[in-house]
């Protein structure tokens, strides 16, 4: 018996013995994050994206206690800033700024891309926004959607974007396809342009967003027609949304949020879920999203995950129906 028991003890302290580096290891593992945090943006300096990017950039290096770097990668509606972060694809701490076009359209409409959805983890939700069918704010401009829909069928005419296989153009795609009408596309190199001629009567119609739209609404230039979310906008009381406009189950938003690419590791995907959780609950944050009529995306990151996997069918869909692009 007392040979058993010396045996025993032996073990437990074998045991022990072998536990201790183990021990020591873990605790010698560094928490998240050990260094710098990089956010690429796939859009360019002073744009929505950018400026999003670097407002929460500001807020989670208070909370992480790490400086964060916002570095625009800009080319091919998002091409290049997703490769680059995917060519870096061993590393806990750059992420992805991007939303819903460039996750779910560019890739199948770029044939350049070689990224899809899949190569991505989503991390953490940052926003989402509606937009706003738009005409001249003329006497001779359609009053009402169903006046802009019976105009189009009774003549040809075109509508403008911000861009092919932007939200600008899926957007206003989605709605002709819903009222089984046709218009012919002007792609332009961004929002301002698109809606510059807009208010000179070259096109018919855009869609855009509230945040590059407003002031030009403000200021008597352009006439919103529908908002394209499930509520009417606090901005825009008055303007219907498109199932009040007679379209109805038909709502258009843009869904935007941190990503890393799929082989990042567990702590530092939660390290950053839960800093950005106390960054979108920061009340300074919220105002200003306010003021950049973005709404945040008050959602968890599991609730983050399951938007995404049901956005990107109906996405991809709207994608098959246009003509791909053979270069950036």
């Amino acid at each position: 018996m007392q040979a058993n028991a010396r045996n025993r003890m032996r073990r437990q302290l074998l045991a022990a013995l072998i536990a201790l580096p183990m021990a020591a290891g873990a605790q010698a593992a560094p928490a998240w994050p050990a260094q710098p945090i990089r956010i690429v943006v796939t859009q360019g300096p002073g744009s929505g994206s950018d400026v999003l990017a670097r407002l929460i950039g500001q807020y989670l290096g208070q909370a992480v206690g790490q400086p964060v770097i916002v570095e625009n990668k800009v080319g091919g509606g998002g091409v290049v800033g997703h490769e680059a972060v995917l060519r870096g694809a061993h590393d806990d701490y750059t992420f992805v700024f991007s939303s819903t076009a460039p996750l779910f359209v560019v890739p199948y409409l770029n044939k350049a891309a070689t990224y899809r959805y899949q190569d991505f983890v989503p991390v953490a939700p940052v926003m989402q926004a509606p937009f706003v069918v738009l005409v001249p704010n003329t006497e001779s401009a359609p009053k009402t959607l169903k006046d802009l829909m019976d105009s189009l069928r009774a003549r040809p005419q075109a509508y403008s974007s911000a861009g092919y296989g932007t939200m600008t153009h899926l957007a206003s795609q989605m709605l002709l396809q819903k009222a089984g009408v046709k218009a012919t596309h002007v792609p332009y190199k961004g929002s301002g342009a698109s809606l510059n001629d807009l208010i000179g009567q070259q096109v018919a119609f855009s869609t855009d967003s509230l945040a590059a739209s407003m002031p030009l609404i403000k200021a008597g230039r352009l006439r919103p027609l529908a908002v394209t979310s499930t509520a009417r906008e606090r901005s825009l009381p008055d303007v219907p949304t498109l199932a009040e406009a007679g379209y109805p189950g038909l709502s258009i938003a843009v869904i935007g949020g941190l990503f890393a690419p799929k082989t990042v590791s567990p702590q530092a995907v939660d390290g950053m879920a839960a800093a950005m959780a106390k960054v979108m609950r920061n009340k300074e944050v919220r105002e200003r999203f306010a003021t950049l009529e973005t709404e945040p995306l008050d959602v968890s990151r599991q609730q983050f995950v399951s938007l995404l996997d049901k956005e990107a069918p109906r996405w991809e869909a709207v994608a098959q129906t246009l003509e791909p692009e053979s270069g950036r």
